[in-house]
């Protein structure tokens, strides 16, 4: 009996362990996901775009910059009108965050 207990604590832990780390949950084999960041009210139009990557190899080696300053910069934005986050993973061997910011 309390090896059953023990067992199902187990799968209990691993299961719901996902639910409290994001909001947003991805598949096992593949996710690809776009989430909202910040959309503030009075915010200016969206006519140039940036993008900024943390690559994820193996949850070993990470490297990249997904700041929203980078992707500002690199979009030439001054006024940023949103702000989301595109997830991308393989089998949890591969993983990309992307901050995509929006504005003029």
């Amino acid at each position: 009996m309390r090896t059953h207990i023990h067992a199902l604590a187990v799968v209990a832990a691993t299961t719901l362990a996902g639910c409290a780390a994001a909001p947003y949950q991805g598949g096992v084999i593949y996710s690809g996901l776009t989430a909202p960041i910040d959309a503030p009210d009075n915010a200016p139009r969206c006519v140039k775009r940036g993008e900024a990557t943390v690559t994820n190899i193996l949850g070993l080696f990470s490297f990249g910059d997904a700041g929203v300053a980078a992707a500002k910069a690199r979009g030439g934005i001054q006024k940023i009108s949103s702000v989301d986050v595109r997830f991308t993973q393989v089998l949890g061997l591969f993983s990309t965050s992307t901050t995509q910011v929006c504005g003029e």
